[in-house]
């Protein structure tokens, strides 16, 4: 990873935190199931907390996801029916899923010149998502309406003004090449993302890098929600409800004419008839063997992925423990 000095987007005199009022999360529970302990390793987490690897890699295909357009304030997401939903991971930042908009809150270091200039302007990537972050940000707050919207569900830090943010906004956006969008992160070149089509793009193991890229991205897609096997049916399979409806319309329907005079005695009639019945007690069968073997599947790949972490956790702490120890004799 390059390091340079960049310089901060963030005027000196116009910082809305100051330095020493930021107070970082004593731990940090990565995807990974790590841990990150922001008062001995601050660059970890820095790089955690901005993180949208993810969405780089996916970015050549993430026009099926989304549009290359800023995201539409937050006041036009609540008239589109949309939830806020707070997510602390920068790469679920914008991903909108049927009435759920998710939204991580602003970082307050990002609002200090000072912790601009002796942490994030000594790495270009850090740097770009850094500055994604806040552009994403002018695109959400762009009317008071927006702004008492981020104060109430808690995306901006207390303590400034409406016009200290309009004020602060437009100072580090003369800042940004908006045109180009260079030195911005790649995700940010993109608005909103449709979830669905995100969870598509994950599933296909040739389109992540191999070590970004597991049979859980299968199983989860671009974001693990319900643990539920009733959820997953009701989301994967809530289409065969629709289907089993029309099926029973049309055997209903056939049911009538073959009870007619008309169409009870025609041969046709009648062979289409056994045909349709046939082809729908074999997609019933077929349904409910698809999803019997899927859920055998789940099953399996749950209870042997449980196991299979249970030990590789022991281990690791083991061995953490026996260097320990070996350190102390």
């Amino acid at each position: 990873m390059a390091h340079c000095h960049l310089t901060p987007p963030v005027p000196s005199d116009q910082s809305l935190v100051e330095l020493p009022a930021i107070t970082h999360p004593p731990i940090i529970r990565t995807a990974v199931a790590n841990v990150i302990l922001p008062s001995r390793d601050l660059d970890a987490y820095l790089a955690y907390e901005l993180d949208t690897t993810r969405l780089a890699c996916l970015h050549k295909y993430l026009w099926l996801a989304g549009l290359p357009v800023p995201a539409r304030p937050l006041h036009r997401q609540r008239l589109m029916n949309r939830t806020i939903v707070v997510t602390e991971r920068a790469d679920e930042h914008l991903v909108w899923h049927e009435h759920r908009f998710f939204v991580k809150p602003m970082p307050a270091f990002l609002l200090c010149h000072s912790f601009w200039e002796k942490h994030l302007c000594s790495d270009r990537s850090l740097h770009a998502s850094a500055c994604g972050m806040l552009l994403s940000y002018a695109w959400l707050v762009a009317y008071p309406s927006d702004f008492a919207i981020a104060t109430k569900e808690g995306l901006l830090p207390p303590g400034f003004s409406w016009q200290q943010w309009t004020t602060f906004a437009s100072s580090f956006l003369h800042t940004l090449d908006l045109s180009t969008l260079s030195g911005i992160a790649p995700r940010y070149q993109y608005g909103e993302l449709r979830l669905s089509r995100l969870d598509m793009l994950t599933r296909w193991p040739f389109l992540l890098p191999s070590h970004l890229w597991s049979p859980r991205r299968l199983v989860d897609g671009y974001m693990s929600s319900s643990t539920w096997y009733t959820a997953f049916f009701e989301r994967h399979f809530g289409w065969l409800v629709v289907g089993f409806v029309y099926v029973s319309v049309v055997l209903s329907a056939l049911q009538v004419g073959l009870a007619t005079s008309a169409l009870g005695g025609n041969q046709h009639f009648q062979d289409f008839g056994l045909g349709i019945t046939l082809a729908g007690l074999a997609a019933l069968f077929l349904a409910l063997a698809s999803m019997l073997a899927v859920w055998v599947v789940l099953f399996w790949y749950h209870l042997l992925s449980t196991i299979a972490f249970d030990r590789r956790a022991h281990l690791q702490r083991r061995k953490a423990r026996e260097k320990k120890e070996s350190v102390g004799l």
